[in-house]
């Protein structure tokens, strides 16, 4: 088959899950287009020579995620497409897709049903459209990533749903999964080493000033920044990344998707720092307190990390009753796209 994959370019948790997923889907003989968005994603997808579109990006402020500043950063993107449409239809046809697939990117969602072609979503955020406002959910920020979500997913034939709880129910159209586990995470073998990890999406200085004043070893991933202050070792991401995340005592960090997915798989206890006023972010973190698999706060103080590092044990036990399937996802995907090889497809219009 012939595949389009639109790749969110907000963060990096989709765009190293798509390495994978690609790598797969070429072994099993598909055909694969990616588009994608923003220097990092397009950067790190380059061997697969994305076609590079504009795509939506979350603005903060001092109070954290800002629904204004959100919508006028991406005011460009309509004028962007509606000066290329043309050109990235033209190329889109060109491809012959039998069907695109969206890790949370709307272009591809619009685009598939342009050219009449299904579309599968593969995504963890649809999970919030099958369940209630979580207690003490606001419920304007729960609704507000419930339409997002509707809108960058309309439509789509069938939905692959990363859960790492999985309290719905799958059905034929509606499938949840245990979120997909890179090969080498998966390869490696964890120990309790001496260090912390933390990882930072954004840079947080009262955070790092909090952990100056605890014993022990950081060891902190944010922006590329490198060099040592104090217990504080600052590394770019790269290679020694995931050798650092196996062989720490726990983590410290922002509350992206991908990362607590593989604490679990590795057993490492994880205290969150959600981004301020990122649903998201937010759920995740709740998640990891009412799992027993860690703690979270948006402002942490001396006490709560001392208090969680104090209580590793703990938390290491309640995650060695937590298994994830690392292969689920991509079986699930496979799966899907077979039954859709099977059915009749119109030609593109």
């Amino acid at each position: 088959m012939n595949i389009v994959y639109g790749v969110s370019g907000e963060g990096l948790g989709h765009v190293f899950e798509a390495i994978q997923v690609i790598g797969r889907l070429r072994a099993e003989g598909h055909a694969v287009k990616v588009l994608t968005y923003g220097d990092r994603a397009c950067d790190t997808l380059a061997p697969f020579a994305p076609t590079r579109i504009e795509g939506i990006t979350l603005a903060f402020t001092a109070r954290g995620m800002s629904v204004p500043a959100t919508v006028r950063a991406n005011l460009g993107c309509l004028p962007f497409f509606l000066g290329h449409w043309g050109r990235l239809r033209r190329e889109l046809e060109a491809f012959r897709p039998d069907v695109f697939i969206t890790a949370y990117e709307p272009f591809t969602m619009v685009a598939a049903h342009v050219l009449r072609r299904p579309l599968v979503s593969m995504d963890n955020q649809n999970e919030l459209l099958h369940q209630p406002r979580p207690t003490g959910a606001p419920w304007l920020e729960f609704r507000l990533v419930q339409l997002a979500t509707l809108v960058a997913t309309h439509g789509a034939a069938a939905y692959v749903i990363k859960s790492y709880r999985k309290a719905v129910p799958s059905t034929r159209r509606y499938r949840f999964v245990s979120p997909l586990i890179q090969l080498e995470t998966q390869g490696m073998r964890p120990t309790e080493g001496e260090h912390v990890l933390v990882y930072l999406t954004k840079p947080n200085p009262a955070l790092l000033a909090v952990l100056r004043a605890l014993p022990g070893r950081f060891i902190v991933y944010c922006h590329d920044r490198t060099g040592t202050e104090g217990n504080l070792e600052f590394r770019a991401h790269g290679a020694t990344f995931l050798p650092d995340l196996a062989s720490a005592r726990a983590i410290i960090g922002t509350t992206g998707f991908s990362l607590i997915a593989d604490a679990i798989f590795l057993g490492k206890p994880y205290f969150g720092v959600p981004l301020r006023r990122q649903f998201e972010q937010v759920y995740n973190a709740r998640f990891l307190a009412r799992s027993g698999f860690g703690d979270y706060s948006e402002s942490p103080t001396r006490e709560q990390l001392a208090g969680f590092l104090g209580d590793l044990p703990r938390y290491r036990s309640q995650l060695r009753g937590r298994a994830l399937d690392p292969q689920e996802q991509e079986a699930t995907l496979l799966a899907v796209l077979e039954e859709l090889r099977q059915r009749p497809s119109p030609p593109v219009v």
